[in-house]
């Protein structure tokens, strides 16, 4: 079986994928080496999964909940492990990368555009996993990430899984399934990069 076709893993585990996708959702969001795990496919095709099964172990409902309880704590262990880790390591070296002014910036970065980071790196693989542990080693403050957490685990998890579900019916969506997946990530990445454009050329105007 192919660990990264969302497809297979839900046909494969059945009545059981709902708890194997929170699984999975929380390992990629809560540590970097598994952030190439298919969150975003994952949470479309088991909402369409769960729309076009005659019968569900767990009601919709039930089923968007558990999934966003296993995104919301993982981002929370990655900030913890960002808390944790990442400190002793800037503040013990002082080269380039790794020195105490890093860290300082990265801190202003967030205190001014943490909401907007945080929430928009939901919707990129890889950075949704990045994201925490860097708010974490920026000493952001555990409250503010928090409440950034659930906002973004919120729109990340209710909007692809309600996507899915109420895209089931669409006869289109089933028969292109792997492009309606792909093309709704890719969109959905689209305002991390622009963001980053903005700050870019935010950060050239007030230099000049």
């Amino acid at each position: 079986m192919n660990w990264l076709d969302a497809q297979q893993v839900i046909n494969q585990f059945g009545g059981y994928a709902v708890w194997v996708v929170a699984g999975f959702v929380f390992f990629e969001t809560a540590f970097i080496l598994t952030s190439f795990l298919p969150g975003d496919s994952l949470l479309f095709v088991l909402g369409l999964t769960l729309s076009t099964a005659a019968t569900s172990v767990i009601p919709f409902p039930l089923a968007v909940l558990l999934v966003w309880g296993a995104a919301v704590g993982g981002s929370w262990i990655g900030f913890r492990v960002g808390l944790r880790v990442g400190p002793p390591l800037f503040e013990r070296n002082h080269g380039w990368i790794f020195n105490p002014k890093v860290v300082k910036r990265s801190h202003e970065m967030f205190e001014r555009y943490g909401a907007r980071a945080i929430v928009i790196a939901r919707f990129v693989p890889v950075i949704r996993a990045l994201v925490p542990m860097l708010a974490g080693i920026s000493y952001l403050e555990p409250e503010k990430f928090r409440r950034y957490n659930l906002i973004g685990g919120t729109a990340w998890v209710v909007g692809f899984m309600c996507a899915g579900y109420f895209l089931g019916e669409v006869a289109f969506v089933r028969d292109h399934l792997e492009q309606t997946v792909l093309a709704i990530v890719v969109l959905t990445s689209l305002p991390f990069p622009i963001e980053l454009l903005r700050h870019w050329l935010r950060a050239r105007r007030d230099k000049r």
